[in-house]
């Protein structure tokens, strides 16, 4: 092996550990989404947080959270298969 193979098998190395610590991110996402019972969102100047809040307690608004909780879980699963096949073309 030659140094300019060793160069680029780094570099594809480390693009491919990127791609998958964010997908492993984004599952955990998915997962607390699923199991969360509240969903708060904060707005910034620059962007809106999603926190999810797992807790037993009643809520009023529970298919609004389940809509919301739908959508957000089938957005996260996009940028997965979006993120898996940007890791296949590695």
């Amino acid at each position: 092996m030659d140094r300019k193979t060793l160069e680029y098998m780094t570099d594809r190395t480390k693009k491919a550990t990127v791609i998958v610590n964010k997908i492993d991110e984004l599952s955990k996402q998915a997962e607390r989404l699923i199991n969360a019972e509240e969903i708060k969102f904060s707005w910034r100047d620059n962007g809106v947080t999603l926190d999810s809040v797992g807790y037993s307690g009643h809520r009023a608004s529970a298919r609004v959270v389940a809509n919301i909780k739908t959508f957000a879980v089938e957005a996260i699963n996009e940028e997965i298969q979006q993120l898996e096949e940007e890791l296949a073309a590695l």
